[in-house]
């Protein structure tokens, strides 16, 4: 039971948080303001691709918030 609710606090902090592509074109985009729909779909897919990766250093941090 322990295992199951730990996994899903990390499915739900995963749609909640913006992974690194997508932040990084927000950043972006918040300077320049030229970012394109390809690229927030590339970025998206590469997310996606790269989430088993990002998920545990993402609950790292957010543990240490």
């Amino acid at each position: 039971m322990k295992r199951k609710t730990y996994l899903l606090s990390l499915a739900a902090l995963a749609l909640t948080l913006p992974s690194c592509v997508s932040a990084g074109l927000q950043f972006r985009d918040s300077f320049t303001g030229r970012v394109t729909t390809k690229e927030r779909v590339i970025g998206a897919a590469v997310d996606v691709v790269t989430l088993p990766v990002q998920l545990p250093v993402i609950a790292v941090l957010a543990a240490k918030d």
